[in-house]
């Protein structure tokens, strides 16, 4: 991904402006969610075997190749390819829900609720462009999704917020292997001056009659306290 020098800004008697800081690594994991933003019990999930820096919200380089990718269908463009690929985030942090009827052994039903927070930083420009790259990329991917490892599904566009400079959500529907269970994955995309962030607000129901928990204006609450964190 080329990088673009952001154009300062001169004013009307000529003298320049400073440039938008770009925040540090430490500085986006100070702005991450917390266990403790939203209604209910949530912890914050650190995998086993992250560095011990993880557990601050900073991404060290050995966490990096851990995290997921921001996934793009044959469909995305090359440049939507490889904007997705070079991405490297700053910060990131999952919290998990606790709820009455966890998903386990034996009868493997009921919920599992996570929220994920990815966040990197860079000149507004540069962060504009890698923004456009990915919503095109999601914007090709939309539509249905076939079957495979997860199972048969859709991807639709969702109606967000009026948050940060500018922002695109997509929602995933996807149908587990052999059934029994569903996918919600509310993944939203945003760009604020020199942050990107992504959040994924991620509901899975397993069983007959067990419904999602969270509404639309649910999810836009997950998606505003987010961003009026940066």
């Amino acid at each position: 991904m080329a990088a673009i020098t952001a154009t300062l800004v001169t004013s009307g008697c000529g003298s320049d402006q400073a440039a938008t800081p770009v925040p540090t690594a430490e500085q986006l994991a100070s702005t991450l969610i917390t266990a403790d933003l939203y209604d209910g019990v949530w912890t914050v999930n650190v995998p086993p075997d992250a560095p011990d820096a993880a557990a601050s919200g900073v991404v060290p380089d050995e966490l990096q190749n851990m995290l997921p990718k921001l996934e793009m269908c044959d469909a995305a463009s090359p440049e939507s390819h490889t904007a997705a690929d070079d991405l490297a985030w700053k910060a990131f942090r999952q919290l998990d829900l606790t709820v009455d009827d966890p998903i386990q052994a034996p009868d493997m039903t009921g919920h599992m609720i996570f929220v994920q927070e990815y966040l990197t930083s860079a000149e507004p420009a540069e962060i504009e462009t890698t923004f456009n790259l990915l919503r095109d990329g999601m914007q090709a991917c939309l539509g249905d999704i076939p079957a495979s490892e997860e199972g048969p599904g859709t991807a639709q566009e969702m109606t967000i917020p009026n948050v940060g400079d500018d922002r695109f959500g997509v929602l995933l529907l996807i149908e587990e292997a052999g059934g029994g269970a569903q996918w919600r994955l509310h993944e939203t995309l945003v760009r604020q001056g020199p942050d990107l962030m992504l959040l994924n607000v991620v509901e899975i129901t397993a069983g007959e009659g067990i419904e999602p928990r969270y509404s639309t204006d649910d999810i836009n609450t997950f998606i505003t306290t987010a961003v009026d964190k940066l």
